[in-house]
């Protein structure tokens, strides 16, 4: 008992349990940690006592933020049981999983780099630089004015044509290992010499490995047709 209000045993269990799972068994129930975490749930209890004694609870931006955390949650649990009512079935995962390998199996992925740099004079500086021998990567260091490619190298990992905004696509479908741009490719982020390190047929992973992705996708999908169905049918003025 904390001032009269009782600390119940299983709040102990709780802890000690949560405790001991996190460690991965590097932790083991002991009186010592339970002591440990009596003292622990001891101090929570006076620290809201007090709080609720000083008004804490009852200051506008306190209430204002509860509200907020509550309405988030309320959210959270709304979304849970829209899953929870029409989980994906095993036959929906697997036709998802196959229509997903039928639009990439046998579809062209790239491993490019980019050097960014600012203006269209600048990227023909680059490409003339590119056609007298220099290397890639000491441009990428020298040129580009995007601080993370210097470090990366300007690596732009693989990514498939097929999920490429299309004028990067066109850009780089026609090239082959080795090759790199020999006009600049403009983005909102500036202009672009691109050289592709490798290419590859793309093939869907297993479905084992990709399922946790397809659940959530088709979790994602259920919540969004719910909520269109909510407010179709919601009076809206």
């Amino acid at each position: 008992m904390v001032n009269g209000t009782s600390i119940d045993k299983t709040a102990l269990d709780n802890a000690v349990t949560a405790v001991v799972q996190s460690s991965g068994g590097n932790v083991q129930d002991s009186p010592s940690l339970r002591e440990q975490l009596k003292g622990t749930l001891i101090n929570r209890t006076l620290i809201l006592q007090e709080a609720s004694k000083r008004g804490l609870d009852k200051q506008p931006e306190f209430t204002k933020r509860l509200n907020e955390i509550r309405e988030d949650m309320m959210r959270e649990a709304l979304f849970a049981d829209f899953v929870k009512q029409n989980p994906p079935s095993d036959a929906q995962i697997k036709a998802r999983y196959d229509e997903t390998a039928a639009k990439l199996n046998g579809t062209k992925e790239v491993h490019a780099r980019q050097i960014t740099v600012a203006s269209e004079a600048d990227a023909q500086k680059v490409i003339a630089a590119l056609k007298k021998g220099s290397k890639f990567e000491d441009l990428v260091r020298a040129r580009s004015i995007d601080p993370a490619a210097k470090q990366s190298g300007g690596d732009m990992g693989w990514g498939n044509l097929s999920a490429m905004a299309p004028q990067l696509a066109e850009t780089l479908k026609g090239l082959n290992k080795g090759q790199y741009t020999t006009k600049p490719f403009q983005s909102p982020m500036g202009w672009h010499v691109i050289k592709v390190e490798d290419v590859r047929t793309a093939k869907l992973p297993p479905l084992e490995q990709v399922k946790p992705q397809i659940v959530r996708q088709l979790e994602e999908e259920t919540v969004s047709k719910a909520m269109a169905d909510i407010r179709s049918k919601a009076k809206i003025q």
